[in-house]
């Protein structure tokens, strides 16, 4: 393992910990605010999308969560995962996920191919 693909692994996971820091964040003020509106549902449409919306944040997490603690590996198909992730979910993870293709292309005698 490179010393530049610890690099674009500690970057995705600096990324994934602020976005998780905000996601649990934006949860905790909008329960605890009681004057925001939106806190809570006032009907079963507005309870279901954001059931839906939580479920969804769920898996986005551990998806991303698995696409970074792997994607070191000599199969990058953790890593085009993470590259998948930064168009659906977050932009910033395609910093590291296409570093980490470009490092992996340039040291394909040390690292296997694509």
């Amino acid at each position: 393992m490179d010393r530049n693909s610890k690099t674009f692994q500690r970057i995705a996971w600096i990324i994934f910990g602020i976005e998780l820091i905000l996601i649990i964040g934006v949860g905790l003020v909008s329960h605890f605010y009681p004057k925001d509106p939106t806190a809570i549902p006032d009907n079963f449409l507005k309870f279901i999308m954001s059931f839906y919306f939580v479920i969804f944040a769920i898996i986005m997490e551990v998806l991303t969560y698995f696409a970074i603690k792997h994607m070191t590996k000599e199969n990058q198909s953790w890593n085009i995962v993470l590259l998948i992730m930064g168009f659906i979910h977050n932009p910033l993870f395609l910093i590291p996920s296409i570093g980490e293709l470009i490092l992996h292309l340039k040291n394909k005698d040390n690292y296997g191919h694509i």
